[in-house]
């Protein structure tokens, strides 16, 4: 399960209609409890330096490093990343499969058409792929 506050969900959304019709990217600070669930405290844009950013992602990793380095020492840590799918589906595409290169990271997809975010899914990575994990949205 994925627990995430509304505001930051709104901003992920905001932030796959406002990149359209590029992919938007990010990552997603918190914690992880028992059974693989993420508790997201904190979304941390980033720019989307992908050389192709209609088609895939590629977080910033100077976003990356300087989230590492101020989390250092802290009760929290990037948990999950999320992007969004302009045109597809919220779900991940056999380009995602082929970029699990942390598999103990939540990912957050939104789907955008036209512009408009029609639907967020969260994943999480197994051996053969991803597998649906339900999302909790809090107040």
């Amino acid at each position: 399960m994925l627990v995430i506050g509304t505001p930051h969900l709104k901003s992920i959304v905001d932030a796959a209609e406002k990149a359209w019709p590029e992919e938007a990217c990010g990552l997603l600070v918190g914690r992880t409890g028992p059974g693989a669930a993420w508790r997201i405290d904190r979304v941390e844009p980033a720019a989307n330096v992908a050389d192709d950013p209609r088609r895939r992602f590629e977080v910033d990793p100077g976003v990356r490093i300087g989230l590492e380095r101020e989390l250092r020492g802290a009760d929290q840590a990037v948990v999950g990343v999320y992007h969004s799918h302009p045109g597809g589906p919220a779900r991940p595409s056999a380009t995602d499969r082929a970029m699990i290169f942390e598999p103990h990271l939540a990912w957050l997809i939104t789907a955008v058409r036209g512009g408009q975010a029609v639907h967020t899914a969260a994943w999480m990575p197994i051996p053969d792929g991803f597998r649906p994990i339900p999302i909790v949205e809090k107040d």
